[in-house]
């Protein structure tokens, strides 16, 4: 491949993530937009469903009458509980907190990688990632003091672990059985999990009004997974992560201009050290060894 081959990958690649990234804050505002009518379980299984339209013939273009032949059906169980746990809580968690808040602690969640990839896959964190992780817990602190930690707070840092156990989990299910397979896998349980859950919970039929941001919601979910892979297939992680950790700064943006609100001084400062902390574990990950 030649020089100029290889920048032009690279400049599309970071057109995906840059799509990616978009859709995925479009699709986290729809939802803190409809959670204030619809319970959050409702909105999360909406979300899946309709997001089918997108991922399984993409899953089935890619992958063909192989798209549902998984080798690791207990990587698959975690992945789907860790990670439909994890956009449940942030669903319910939008009414409750700033945007810019939901979405900086969010990102907290490639630091509980670091400390859980030693007894769950094996790979150990040195000094350097170690440090990374301190940086990060600190803006993490900035935006939720444990001298006042609220309830909501406390439950975006599960959401971020939990994001965490599906990340590890994601790595395993991707290497045995692909991502066609790992993507409609967990969009198909993600329908299965939450459909009781709303249910439960009061579920109605959407008004005629609404209809609209909810099919936005599920297209836009469906099509972040399929832009975020075809990203990562033409560029390294190293590449592209800065792109992803823009969200923080235009989180704020969103938040300042569909509702009004205005991130304080400890939560961009505190969205900077997290942002700086997760791109500094990628650094060191990427100069490892093998």
């Amino acid at each position: 491949m030649t020089g100029a081959e290889r920048r032009s990958g690279i400049a599309g690649a970071a057109l995906l993530m840059a799509a990616s990234l978009a859709l995925v804050l479009t699709a986290g505002a729809l939802a803190r937009e409809l959670g204030a009518r619809y319970g959050a379980a409702e909105v999360l299984f909406l979300r899946f469903l309709l997001s089918l339209a997108v991922v399984a013939p993409a899953a089935v273009a890619m992958a063909g009458r192989r798209v549902l032949s998984v080798t690791r059906p207990g990587g698959h169980v975690v992945r789907a509980l860790s990670g439909v746990g994890a956009a449940l809580i942030f669903y319910a968690a939008t009414q409750h907190l700033p945007f810019a808040d939901l979405v900086a602690l969010s990102y907290a969640a490639p630091l509980f990688v670091v400390l859980l990839s030693g007894p769950a896959i094996g790979e150990r964190a040195g000094a350097a990632s170690a440090v990374c992780v301190v940086l990060g817990m600190a803006g993490v602190f900035l935006i939720a003091p444990p001298t006042r930690l609220e309830p909501w707070s406390l439950a975006m840092l599960a959401m971020a672990f939990l994001n965490a156990v599906c990340i590890l989990a994601t790595r395993r299910t991707v290497q045995a059985d692909g991502p066609a397979a790992t993507g409609l896998v967990f969009v198909l349980a993600g329908c299965l999990l939450t459909a009781p859950a709303a249910l439960l919970t009061g579920f109605r039929m959407p008004d005629a009004a609404d209809l609209p941001a909810f099919l936005l919601l599920g297209l836009a979910a469906g099509a972040a997974i399929l832009l975020n892979a075809a990203a990562f297939r033409r560029a390294p992680a190293a590449v592209l992560a800065p792109i992803d950790y823009l969200g923080i700064a235009a989180s704020a943006a969103i938040g300042f201009l569909w509702w009004g609100e205005s991130p304080s001084p400890a939560v961009l400062v505190g969205g900077a050290l997290i942002a700086a902390a997760g791109l500094g574990t990628l650094w060191v990950g990427a100069r490892r060894p093998g």
